[in-house]
């Protein structure tokens, strides 16, 4: 089997799109010694050497445009599948073409787009390209649900094969190496609740600020450590904590190593995922893994994904949220409980076996 992808994602460090390339084939990978891999991306500048190693049955091509993807390969030697990454695929050099859609959050909210016309023209295409493809992958039934929705797209059409964790996370109880990243990051000293997604709108740090400046009890004695882009399509982490007037409850710096993300998720006294919309969520796998007691949304995937290992909560609600993370802070027994849920619910989500299910995939279209 010839099978080519779109690699470009790989190259976005915080991206969660960029995990699932680099997750998802890295372990499929190792164990299809049997397939001919071909990676596609564009080129970077004026190099044309894509910046990661790849084993010896995976090989590079490099285009200046993604128009080329699989081009080059349609007279000489047809891919026997091309598989999307990042809701795009060619329709031409491949017997197959897989496509990953990932959610239809801009679908769903084209007030957000960052496209200069609006989001209709490459919704159309979206929709069109999942219905002509050989398959449609979710990375879960509610985003499943949602692009037979919005697409019109038959089920059987469509194949749902979930993510696994981010590298590297693990429960770190190390107070020294914590300390030394609260030094670094200028975090406060003392207790404080976790929230990763920065400013993006959908991520909704507007309710857990909400639900600090409401709670006396939670500005006073907690500090909000927030991750992420300090701003996003016309939101701000500042302007929002300078507002409600916590200033000095609020620690926004910005992105952060896996390290540095791994060691907050373990110190945590609450792991905070108020977002609105999610087509999976790879941070609840991430705090399960680090041993964060999880407070989230009853919405999109979040409940898929989180199962028994949360509190959950009406996302556009501030008030319940806070009275839930003036709980969570208070109650140790209800902490270790969510805490070892968590542990044994992020046991069922790994790349292995994501891996195992795509190539399983990939053998049923090409039949």
């Amino acid at each position: 089997m010839r099978v080519g992808f779109d690699a470009g994602p790989m190259r976005s460090s915080y991206s969660g799109i960029g995990q699932y390339v680099r997750c998802l084939f890295s372990a499929m990978f190792t164990c299809s010694q049997d397939i001919e891999w071909v990676a596609y991306a564009l080129s970077s500048g004026s190099s044309q050497t894509f910046p990661l190693h790849f084993p010896s049955h995976v090989s590079v091509n490099c285009s200046t445009s993604s128009w080329g993807f699989g081009r080059m390969e349609k007279d000489r030697c047809p891919l026997d599948i091309f598989h999307g990454t990042n809701f795009k695929a060619s329709d031409y050099g491949q017997r197959h073409t897989i496509l990953t859609i990932h959610d239809v959050w801009l679908p769903r909210h084209p007030e957000y787009s960052k496209k200069l016309f609006g989001q209709a023209l490459s919704s159309w295409k979206l929709g069109l390209r999942a219905r002509h493809v050989s398959r449609v992958v979710a990375v879960s039934h509610f985003t499943s649900r949602e692009i037979q929705e919005v697409f019109h797209l038959s089920p059987d059409r469509i194949a749902v094969i979930h993510h696994g964790p981010s590298p590297g996370m693990f429960s770190e109880r190390d107070t020294q190496k914590f300390q030394e990243v609260q030094a670094r990051l200028h975090i406060p000293n003392g207790p404080f609740v976790l929230f990763v997604g920065g400013a993006e709108p959908r991520k909704n740090h507007i309710a857990a600020f909400n639900a600090f400046a409401r709670s006396p009890r939670l500005a006073k004695s907690l500090s909000l450590v927030v991750i992420g882009d300090v701003q996003a399509r016309g939101a701000s982490l500042t302007e929002t904590a300078r507002k409600l007037g916590i200033m000095d409850s609020v620690c926004c710096p910005g992105y952060v190593s896996s390290e540095d993300l791994r060691l907050l998720y373990s110190h945590t006294e609450a792991f905070v995922f108020p977002s609105l919309y999610e087509g999976f969520g790879i941070p609840l796998l991430d705090a399960m893994a680090c041993g964060a007691p999880i407070i989230t949304g009853t919405g999109s995937a979040l409940p898929e994904v989180a199962g028994d290992a949360a509190l959950y909560v009406d996302p556009h609600d501030s008030e319940p949220l806070g009275l839930a993370i003036e709980r969570l802070v208070s109650d140790r027994e209800l902490q270790t409980q969510l805490r070892n849920k968590g542990f044994k619910r992020v046991k069922q989500f790994t790349w292995e076996r994501a891996a195992q299910e795509m190539l399983n995939l990939y053998r049923d279209v090409c039949g």
